[in-house]
């Protein structure tokens, strides 16, 4: 540890660099997995507002209504069907505007509200299939109108090309992470290789074990990972959360960010042991095959 400590030090600028554009694709990545976690979230609770409205015509008997109830909820591409009567519109219509209570009892007006159906579908996409099932089905003359969520069904649409869009991404930063990290890091060991070159050789010489010579090398590059993973998680929370509390905490319901960390954290140890590795490796078969 003393010694990784001491080749951190001599290469600081080298040592800097490589944390920092780690951190930085990390970041990158964290950034377009919140991105896309927090998508899908609000397309899960969009598309149980996405449904259609059908209103029933007055004269629709009890048996029709029920036997239409019963033929929807068959169907497999719908979610939820419920039914609201005459009645129940002009209690929730009231409820909404007690106001207009008066107008109904001052003038004796008539409920003007039909009953309905609401509908909720597996998918937005699902609308217009269920649309010709109803105007080709038996229960077509019974239905005086057809309404579709189209507003929230066009920001599902485009929310469900944002998901696609940033989980492509996803793939994309975590290669370049993996790639990137694995060059970086056997930059930086090869730089700390070279400045405790004449040690390494008299490690050798007074014959060390090469797993002496590779340990604080390979300290060396878990040491380099798990600084850019905190280097990281310290800009994203800079970013997304400030100083709000509150913020943190809806966030973290959706995204998770300490199950990612330690996640990341395992990840980039491997990467920085495995880069150390093949670095040492590299120079320690080379200085045999020099001196054979």
């Amino acid at each position: 540890m003393h010694l990784a400590g001491q080749s951190l030090n001599r290469n600081l600028y080298m040592s800097i660099t490589t944390t920092v554009m780690m951190g930085l694709i990390l970041f990158i990545f964290n950034v377009i997995w919140a991105l896309n976690v927090l998508t899908q979230s609000t397309l899960e609770q969009l598309e149980s507002k996405v449904d259609l409205i059908v209103y029933v015509d007055d004269s629709t008997s009890l048996y029709d209504i029920t036997d239409m109830k019963n033929s929807l909820e068959g169907l497999e591409q719908v979610v939820e069907v419920d039914y609201t009567s005459k009645e129940e519109a002009l209690q929730g219509f009231l409820s909404q505007y007690p106001e207009k209570e008066s107008l109904f009892t001052s003038y004796g007006l008539e409920n003007p509200l039909p009953a309905n159906f609401r509908i909720v579908t597996q998918s937005p996409e699902d609308h217009s299939e269920l649309i010709d099932y109803l105007d080709a089905s038996p229960y077509g003359a019974y239905l005086l109108e057809i309404e579709s969520a189209n507003e929230n069904q066009e920001i599902v649409e485009r929310l469900v090309k944002v998901r696609d869009f940033t989980q492509t991404l996803v793939i994309g930063v975590v290669f370049a992470f993996v790639v990137g990290s694995l060059f970086m890091i056997m930059n930086a060991i090869h730089l700390s290789i070279f400045t405790r070159k004449k040690e390494i050789q008299i490690m050798q010489l007074v014959g060390a074990h090469p797993s002496m010579i590779r340990f604080p090398f390979m300290f060396e590059g878990a040491l380099y990972s798990v600084l850019a993973v905190l280097f990281s998680f310290a800009l994203l929370f800079l970013f997304v959360f400030g100083t709000n509390l509150n913020s943190f905490i809806s966030f973290s319901e959706s995204f998770h960010p300490f199950k990612i960390l330690g996640i990341e954290l395992i990840v980039s140890l491997m990467i920085g042991l495995l880069s150390s590795l093949l670095a040492i490796n590299f120079y320690l078969k080379r200085t045999f095959v020099l001196k054979s």
